[in-house]
């Protein structure tokens, strides 16, 4: 009649021990800050090509004024600085253009919009060349 009603607490492996739970934890932490790194990568990519697209919608709009004014002499270099995206002042980028003549009626247009970012000078150039009036 030795038999006793409690368990054996000693074979009774029930439940997680602390390490297991800390060794868990870590490892959700880890995987919390891969995501977090991943997104933070993410929403600069997305920054970057917006300055991107930004920059050539400005370069596009100058070269489309410029090809089609219809007299070669009435176009001349020129530079802007400081131009927001809708090419307003206040903004991060600056934009210039050069005209060279190829003949009477022929000239090469080259659209250069400039922008900082983190320090760095980034870039976008659009050239064309054009015959007669405009395009």
């Amino acid at each position: 009649m030795g038999t006793s009603l409690k368990p054996d607490l000693a074979s009774n492996q029930d439940g997680f021990s602390l390490i297991e739970i800390l060794i868990a934890m870590a490892i959700l932490a880890l995987a919390m800050l891969a995501a977090a790194t991943m997104q933070l990568g993410s929403i600069r990519n997305n920054a970057s090509g917006n300055m991107v697209t930004q920059a050539s919608m400005l370069g596009k709009a100058q070269m489309e004024v410029l090809k089609n004014t219809p007299d070669i002499e009435d176009i001349a270099n020129g530079d802007e600085f400081n131009l927001d995206a809708d090419g307003q002042p206040g903004g991060i980028y600056n934009r210039s253009w050069r005209v060279v003549n190829r003949g009477a009626t022929a000239r090469r247009i080259t659209v250069t919009v400039e922008w900082k970012k983190r320090g760095k000078s980034r870039s976008i150039i659009i050239s064309s060349n054009t015959r007669g009036n405009g395009v």
